[in-house]
């Protein structure tokens, strides 16, 4: 509670104090020093370390509440709120621009990498052939290196290599080095839940809820290039999209 505890007050700032206070828990949260689901002090610890009214905590509190930083339970007290990471339906982008986006730091572990013949449904997504040749690149993918999703992506035409992968980190800016570049794609989004591989890559008990999205993605010349399922994290992740009449 170190951490906390050395907030900055500004009492001869016109900004509120309370609003001085949500402002600098949600620093804290938004950089990862408060993880989700941790416990925050009580109000009355609060108000004894900045000297403040338990009213002017409350405010900060309800403050946070109502913007998703906290949340409380009855009898046991207020916690740390999961950090949603939203990803809008409006652009493609890749996984690794979307975080950097955000000011998080993008990352990947490589699972699987290896050329294999397309499975029916992948090939028809790609549309091939069944048994063409592709190649499939597993891989979880990290925030801040915190596991929070998996992809498992079938690419068409595509010659690239593990190594390249590795050092690039994202694979849409390394097949737009290779000339390849993904201009349109169709999603398919839907609820699963997390089988016992999943759960053990992604931190997640058995049975808990997952996005799942399947990707068919086009380059330039109307090429399908990639089909993917990727999972995500349903606590960590949402999808929004804007709707016009």
């Amino acid at each position: 509670m170190g951490t906390l505890r050395s907030l900055s007050i500004d009492r001869d700032s016109p900004v509120p104090i309370y609003h001085q206070l949500s402002r600098e828990l949600k620093d804290l949260i938004q950089s990862g020093e408060l993880a989700p689901n941790e416990r925050l002090p009580s109000q009355n610890d609060f108000s004894k370390w900045f000297d403040i009214s338990p009213m002017t905590v409350r405010q900060a509190m309800t403050e946070m509440a109502n913007e998703g930083f906290i949340y409380r339970i009855r009898g046991r007290g207020t916690f740390v709120a999961p950090r949603y990471l939203e990803h809008t339906l409006e652009r493609l982008v890749s996984f690794s621009e979307d975080m950097r986006e955000r000011q998080l730091t993008p990352g990947s572990r490589i699972l699987l990498f290896e050329r294999v013949e397309a499975p029916p449904d992948i090939a028809r997504g790609l549309m091939l052939e069944d048994g063409a040749s592709v190649l499939r690149v597993m891989r979880l993918r990290l925030a801040n290196e915190e596991a929070v999703g998996l992809h498992d992506a079938y690419l068409n035409g595509v010659e690239i290599t593990r190594r390249e992968l590795d050092e690039k980190q994202s694979l849409y800016a390394l097949l737009s080095e290779k000339g390849v570049t993904l201009t349109e794609g169709d999603d398919i989004i839907e609820a699963i839940e997390a089988d016992e591989p999943m759960s053990e890559l992604l931190n997640v008990k058995p049975g808990s809820a997952l996005l799942q999205l399947t990707r068919c993605s086009r380059d330039s010349n109307g090429r399908t290039v990639e089909y993917i399922k990727a999972v995500y994290r349903s606590d960590f992740y949402r999808y929004a999209i804007r709707l016009k009449r």
